[in-house]
């Protein structure tokens, strides 16, 4: 073996460093900032008060509900800024000399976003244990969380891939999210938002990220339905990131 050649652990740590680095990159610049704190702490509520005046609401649906909707604008919303941003002002291909491969690139930025939907998580749920006066599991609130911040994150890269600009990712964006909003029976029971195309839930991921929510934060966890919830938000997120690094390198990013 050559002096300068590395051996698969020490490439692989130099990968997940270079991974790291991105992703401590993206949520030093873009997410931890004080607009987009504010966007993601309370665009939930503004849309919750939208849906909760006027009608009774069961806290038992809306709150899993609102915290699910605050990981999934938050973990992914801001992919619709910060990728088409880097390739719009080329600092992109900068990243990409360092090297470092358009895979490792998206999954830093995928990273990025899962922090962020996990500090969500945590100030939601404390949000949601005053309101509902029960004490979540901890391991199955934290589960549930870092799954559905892997899955809306990479989500919400694979929404901005195809644009080079923010102009032209966030109004697609904001629009798909809003209708799978609805889709996914976020603040009622699933039949109840599509008492016709049931069917149609069951192809939107923020389904599966409220499902797990309001198991993990009414204690009545079922468990082969839970892990099915996590095994769906896993496999949807590992589509998103496939596509949206086949169409950043068939798009020449």
């Amino acid at each position: 073996m050559d002096r300068g050649e590395q051996g698969p652990i020490a490439k692989c740590v130099t990968w997940m460093v270079r991974i790291y680095l991105i992703a401590e990159k993206d949520a030093r610049i873009y997410f931890f900032k004080g607009p987009n704190l504010t966007f993601g702490l309370f665009l939930p509520l503004v849309i919750y008060w939208a849906f909760a005046i006027d009608r009774p609401i069961d806290t038992q649906i809306v709150i899993p509900g609102l915290v699910a909707l605050a990981i999934f604008f938050g973990a992914g919303a801001i992919q619709a800024v910060s990728l088409p941003l880097e390739r719009r002002t080329g600092t992109i291909y900068t990243l990409l000399a360092a090297p470092v491969t358009p895979s490792m690139l998206v999954l830093g930025k995928a990273l990025a976003g899962v922090m962020f939907g996990l500090f969500l998580a945590l100030i939601y749920g404390l949000v949601a244990l005053f309101y509902q006066g029960t004490s979540p599991d901890l391991v199955v609130y934290g589960l549930a969380a870092l799954f559905a911040s892997f899955c809306f994150s990479a989500f919400g890269l694979c929404m901005a891939a195809p644009f080079r600009d923010v102009p032209q990712a966030m109004p697609p964006a904001t629009v798909v999210r809003i209708l799978l909003v609805f889709a996914a029976g976020t603040f009622r029971e699933i039949g109840a938002s599509w008492a016709s195309w049931p069917w149609v839930s069951r192809l939107v991921p923020l389904t599966y990220g409220v499902s797990a929510m309001r198991q993990a934060l009414t204690s009545s966890v079922r468990w082969e339905r839970f892990m099915g919830d996590l095994g769906a938000l896993f496999l949807f997120g590992l589509a998103f990131l496939g596509l949206t690094v086949w169409l950043l390198e068939s798009r020449e990013l």
